[in-house]
């Protein structure tokens, strides 16, 4: 038998119907009352309100279950939940050392420009903006900020980190000026893949391919 036969009575009324119901049968009661105008007005009267009452009550709780599914929708960016910066950082300098570039300390003007993590290789300073990793969206202005403070702090690359996907203007931004994107799918595979246990590789088998950060050249 299907859903829709099965599904209790309420689940399929709507509030409009509801309403509509009682307000028929209160103009209907209301009418038979006054055509027995007498000791059988004041009955049918009660019974007129218990009615309109009743369906008012039905359509109330068939706004607050509409109103509760609704509020069930997942939020993409629900994974960033109890993930705080210091940790995000920590699991960039672990990635990036694969690469073979050494972890240096900020300094007091990056922390400052929201450059949680300092890197360098061959002379090559990169830097990753971490202040604002869980906002939603990647858009254009943010990217030319920290272009911006790219050059103050010297760095030849800044990374644009975020959980947020990147808007079309800050692709080709980035695609322009000495920026990369660690956005979205691939960051979150990032934090995913460090915040799981460590399993010892069996005798002879390969180590396992580690992903996330983008090769710099």
């Amino acid at each position: 038998m299907s859903s829709s036969i099965t599904a209790p009575l309420l689940s399929r009324i709507k509030s409009w119907q509801l309403i509509g119901l009682g307000i028929s049968g209160w103009v209907t009661l209301y009418s038979v009352a006054i055509l027995t105008w007498g000791a059988s007005s004041t009955i049918i009267g009660n019974a007129q309100g218990g009615c309109f009452a009743t369906t008012m009550t039905l359509a109330g709780l068939e706004v607050s279950r509409f109103r509760k599914g609704g509020s069930l929708s997942i939020d993409p960016l629900h994974w960033v939940q109890g993930i705080p910066t210091e940790q995000l950082n920590l699991t960039l300098s672990r990635a990036i050392q694969k690469q073979e570039y050494q972890i240096e300390a900020s300094n007091a003007l990056e922390i400052e420009l929201g450059f949680g993590v300092r890197a360098v290789k061959s002379g090559r300073t990169v830097v990753f903006e971490t202040a604002n990793w869980k906002d939603p969206v990647i858009d254009l202005p943010h990217a030319q900020i920290t272009e911006g403070n790219r050059q103050k702090v010297r760095a030849d690359i800044a990374f644009l980190v975020g959980a947020g996907k990147p808007d079309e203007g800050t692709r080709n931004f980035v695609k322009r000026h000495p920026l990369q994107l660690l956005a979205g799918e691939q960051l979150k595979n990032l934090v995913s893949s460090d915040l799981l246990p460590a399993s010892k590789p069996e005798t002879g088998s390969p180590p396992p391919a580690s992903g996330g950060v983008r090769p710099m050249d």
